[in-house]
Formats: C-alpha cells, structure tokens, sequence
C-alpha cells in the first residue's frame, strides 16, 4: 500500500511541477497531497485524483474571506439579533469552521461505519459521490452568502442537508433520487409525519421501506442545524420585505 501511496503521491508531484499546465491545475495537484496526510484516507484520495484528472475543481473558497468588510451591510448582520434566539433555540452550537466560514467538507462528519460497508469499487464510488455533494454544498452556501451574507448557520445547516445517504436502487439512480426528492419535499412541507403519511410515501415511490424509515428517523434526529437555518432564512425574508415596503 504505501508503494502505491507513493506513487500516487509522485504523480501528483509531477503535475504541481509542470510549468506546461495552468496554475490552477498545479495548486490542486498540491492541496489533494497535503489534504491526504489530514484525511488519510486512500479513497478520498483516490476520487480527488480522479476528478483532477477530469479537469473538476476542488478547492473551494472560504465563504466568509470575502465578505469580512461588507458583513455589517447584509441581512444576516443587521438582523442578526433576531437570529440568534432562533438558534440559541435550536441549541446550535457552531463549530470553529462554521464561525470562520471554512469550505464544507462532508467527510469531516462522515460516519466510519457507513464507510466500513462498503468494499472495494463501491466504497471509491461513495467518495467520489462524497465529493459530488461537497460542491453542490459549496455552491449552494457561496449562494446563500450572496444573498445575505456569511451566518455561520447557513454552513451548519447545509452541511447536515447534504449528509444524507440512501442505498443504490437496482433499478438506477435516477429513481432512487426520485424516489429521495419526494420524501425530502414531504419532510420540507411537514417535519414530523405520521406512519399512515409514511407509508403512502413509500407506496408512491415504491422504494424500499427499510430505507425511506431510516432516512427519515435520520432527518428527524440529527437535521437540527438545517431545520435552524429553514427558520432563520424564513425570518430574514420576512424581516427584508417589511424593511423594503
């Protein structure tokens, strides 16, 4: 193993030295190496050299860098007062990464035993998707920063939203994501349902109940931080609006 680490780890040497490629392409070359001997993880690493290697970027700016001078003129800073009871409700307590706006990296609170199931191709596919979710997180809190400015409740509570995983269904990906959007958007509509809501779901969607039970239990349990940051956007929009009228 730790030949092959090595040559890995030469590879990507190769690519952060060579003048003939473009500066992006060497600085991620350069982060997928020094990130390994934080994660250690060879899969992870594996998925990030692979996604190099298909010209997908990586490195996602802090969220709140940016926004440090301008942070008293957004939404989130005015109102941030009327935030804070919100949370402080919700019991959140932000993490150093949260209140410095770190990029969101899903493996940072990745169950070991969810990576523990996996063997072989399969385990390399679950980090690249890993990977997959960590840019649509990014994206979706760059955007959110855009539009309010930098709360550290916008990163903890995205960052539990894309932590959620639902077992490959033989009958493809696009319908297990069907099937998953349709108890999301019932979740999003009614937090807490009854069985009887349930298993009309699971009727409907015809997934397995196995797996629509445990993802809900999941969201009803460890979805706090997101549930927060529904009702602190909330709170903003309406507060915004009578400010605008």
């Amino acid at each position: 193993m730790d030949t092959f680490i090595n040559t890995i780890m030469r590879f990507l040497a190769n690519i952060a030295q060579d003048p003939s490629l473009s500066s992006e392409q060497r600085e991620q070359a350069t982060y997928i190496s020094i990130s390994f001997f934080m994660h250690k993880n060879i899969c992870r690493l594996m998925a990030q050299v692979t996604a190099l290697t298909r010209g997908e970027v990586m490195i996602h700016p802090s969220h709140r860098i940016n926004t440090l001078a301008e942070d008293t003129n957004t939404p989130a800073r005015r109102h941030n007062k009327f935030l804070l009871p919100v949370i402080t409700d919700h019991r959140i307590t932000p993490t150093i990464a949260d209140i410095e706006g770190h990029p969101i990296e899903l493996i940072s609170i990745l169950d070991p035993a969810i990576e523990r199931s996996l063997r072989g191709e399969k385990r390399l596919r679950f980090h690249q998707a890993l990977l997959s979710m960590e840019k649509k997180a990014n994206d979706d809190l760059a955007r959110c920063t855009r539009k309010y400015g930098y709360h550290f409740i916008f990163r903890a509570g995205l960052q539990e939203y894309y932590m959620t995983f639902w077992r490959p269904d033989p009958r493809g990906d696009e319908y297990r994501v069907r099937a998953q959007k349709i108890c999301y958007e019932a979740m999003e509509f009614r937090l807490r349902l009854d069985d009887a809501e349930k298993n009309v779901l699971v009727q409907a969607t015809r997934c397995a109940p196995e797996d629509a039970y445990a993802f809900w239990d999941w969201l009803e349990k460890y979805r706090v931080s997101y549930r927060a940051m529904k009702t602190c956007l909330a709170l903003l929009n309406k507060l915004e609006n009578s400010v605008n009228r």
